[in-house]
C-alpha cells in the first residue's frame, strides 16, 4: 500500500512539476511596433520594475520592449533568443546596465538585416544609458541607437568574425542621434562575403546620401574605445546627397581610442576590392587625435589592393578633417 501511494505521489508531483513548465512558457505579445510588414511580438512589454535575471524569448521577435514615454532598466539579466531585438527602446527612458544579452538572431544567424542586442528605434525620441554590459551572438548589430540620445559605456562587444552573410556592426549611432561612446571593447566584426560591404567596430552614420531627409549625426564622442579585429576601427560615414562630403558640420570627436588588426579578410568593402581602415572619415569638421592605430590589416599595400588604411581622410568625402598627433606603425 505504501509502494502505491508513493508512487501516486510521485506521479502527482511530476504532473504539477509539467503543469509549473507549461505556465512558464514564454508568452509573444504583439507590441504595436512594425518592422519589415510585421507587428513585432515581445516577451515583455512596458516591464514595471527592474528586468534581471534570464529573459528566454525563443519564439518572439523581441525579448523586452519599452515604448514611448515609459522608463525602465534592465540590470543584471540575461536575455537570449529573440530573433530581431534584445531590448528595445522605442521613445521610452531606458536603463541597460550589467547584463549579458546574446543570440539574437535567426538559427542559425544569416543575412537578413535584424538581430541587434539593444537598440534606439529610428525617429523615437529614446534617452537613456546602455552601460557594463557583454553583448555576443549578435546578427546584425551589438548596440544600435538610431535615434535620441545615450549614454554607450563599459560595454564589450563581439562579433562573429570573418563571416560571409552579413556585414555586422559592434555599435551604430545613426540617423541624428546622439551619443558618448566611452571606454567600450568592441571587437571581431569582420565581413568576408562579396556584397561590396565593410563592417564597423564602431559606426557612425547619417545624411541624405543615405535617404532623402535623413539627418546627419553630429557630435558624437567617442573616446577611450579599444578596437580590435573589425574591418573599420571607427567608421565616420555622414554622406550628403550624391555621395560627397557634407556641407553641415558633423563634428564628430575620435581621441585616444586604440585600434588594432592584424590581418586581412575584407574582398569587396572597396568597390571589386577589399576595404579596412582604422578611422575612416566621410563628414564635415571632424576630429581624429591621439589614437594609437596599428596592425597588418591597416598597413597600407603597394597598388591599394586591397586598399587599406591607418586613417582615410580622403577630402572627396570629409572637408575639413583635422587629424592630429595619432601613432600608427
Amino acid at each position: 500500500m505504501k509502494k502505491v501511494l508513493a508512487a501516486a505521489a510521485a506521479a502527482a508531483c511530476a504532473a504539477l512539476v509539467a503543469i509549473s513548465h507549461a505556465s512558464a512558457a514564454t508568452v509573444c505579445t504583439p507590441t504595436g511596433y512594425v518592422k519589415d510588414g510585421i507587428d513585432l511580438t515581445a516577451a515583455q512589454i512596458n516591464p514595471v520594475g527592474t528586468v534581471t535575471g534570464a529573459v528566454d524569448a525563443t519564439g518572439c521577435n523581441i525579448a523586452v520592449y519599452y515604448g514611448a514615454g515609459s522608463t525602465g532598466t534592465v540590470n543584471a539579466a540575461d536575455i537570449h533568443g529573440a530573433n530581431y531585438f534584445g531590448v528595445v527602446n522605442d521613445g521610452g527612458k531606458v536603463t541597460v546596465t550589467r547584463s549579458s544579452i546574446h543570440d539574437i538572431g535567426e538559427t542559425p544567424l544569416n543575412g537578413t538585416q535584424h538581430g541587434s542586442a539593444v537598440y534606439w528605434t529610428f525617429g523615437s525620441a529614446s534617452t537613456g544609458s546602455i552601460t557594463r554590459n557583454t553583448i555576443s551572438k549578435y546578427q546584425k548589430g551589438g548596440i544600435v541607437v538610431n535615434s535620441g540620445s545615450a549614454l554607450i559605456s563599459g560595454n564589450t562587444v563581439t562579433g562573429e568574425g570573418a563571416v560571409d552573410y552579413t556585414a555586422q556592426n559592434g555599435i551604430q549611432v545613426g540617423y541624428g542621434a546622439t551619443a558618448q561612446v566611452i571606454a567600450n571593447r568592441v571587437t571581431d566584426n569582420a565581413y568576408s562575403g562579396a556584397n561590396g560591404a565593410a563592417s564597423g567596430g564602431i559606426l557612425v552614420v547619417g545624411g541624405p546620401g543615405y535617404g532623402a531627409d535623413l539627418p546627419y549625426t553630429t557630435n558624437t564622442v567617442i573616446t577611450g574605445n579599444t578596437l580590435l579585429g573589425n574591418d573599420v576601427g571607427i567608421y565616420l560615414s555622414n554622406v550628403a546627397a550624391g555621395g560627397g562630403a557634407p556641407t553641415t558640420k558633423t563634428s564628430s570627436y575620435v581621441v585616444g581610442n586604440v585600434i588594432r588588426n592584424d590581418v586581412v579578410t575584407n574582398v569587396s568593402g572597396f568597390g571589386s576590392t577589399g576595404y579596412q581602415a582604422g578611422v575612416s572619415v566621410q563628414g564635415n569638421g571632424d576630429w581624429i587625435a591621439l589614437n594609437a592605430i596599428s596592425g597588418a590589416g591597416y598597413t597600407p599595400l603597394a597598388g591599394d589592393t586591397p586598399f587599406l588604411r591607418f586613417i582615410d581622410a580622403d577630402p572627396a568625402y570629409a572637408t575639413d578633417a583635422h587629424v592630429i598627433r595619432n601613432l600608427t606603425r
